[in-house]
């Protein structure tokens, strides 16, 4: 079973909080102009693609007979995967807290108890569908959950 991270949903939140900073300048500047707003609208947009993409992220997870890969990305370009045995492999599905206090059901990846990652909360891609189904086909394999 494959489940992959959708791009064009990562990409278009961050286009949508490209506008929304715009948007504030626009209506707090009295002499805004055209060509300010496109230059720091793609100011703004580059820069959160960058920030999003200058890390590692998880953009596919495929589950196998005996084992669990995680395929990762870095600028697009890097690829690499981490093979996981499923004995090895436990997972949690929690209200977890961010950095700034807001709080988010994330699904938590553990080798042996250590976090490897977690996906399913803010900007990442991972839709709830998804989380959703990853955790079901886990739950069916009988993969540890931690609480």
């Amino acid at each position: 079973m494959i489940y992959k991270l959708n791009l064009s949903t990562v990409l278009l939140k961050l286009f949508l909080i490209g506008m929304a900073f715009n948007g504030l300048f626009y209506f707090t500047t009295k002499d805004f102009d055209f060509i300010v707003y496109i230059v720091s609208f793609v100011i703004i947009v580059g820069l959160e693609v960058l920030i999003f993409f200058l890390k590692p992220f998880l953009y596919k997870i495929v589950i196998l007979e005996n084992s669990i890969c995680f395929y990762y990305k870095k600028f697009l370009i890097n690829n690499h995967f981490k093979e996981v045995n499923q004995e090895d492999l436990s997972f949690s599905y929690k209200p977890e807290k961010g950095a700034r206090g807001s709080e988010a059901e994330e699904l938590r990846f553990y080798i042996n108890g250590k976090k490897i990652t977690g996906i399913g909360r803010g900007l990442d891609g991972w839709n709830k569908e998804n989380v959703t189904n990853i955790i079901k086909k886990l739950e069916n394999l009988n993969i540890n959950k931690l609480e």
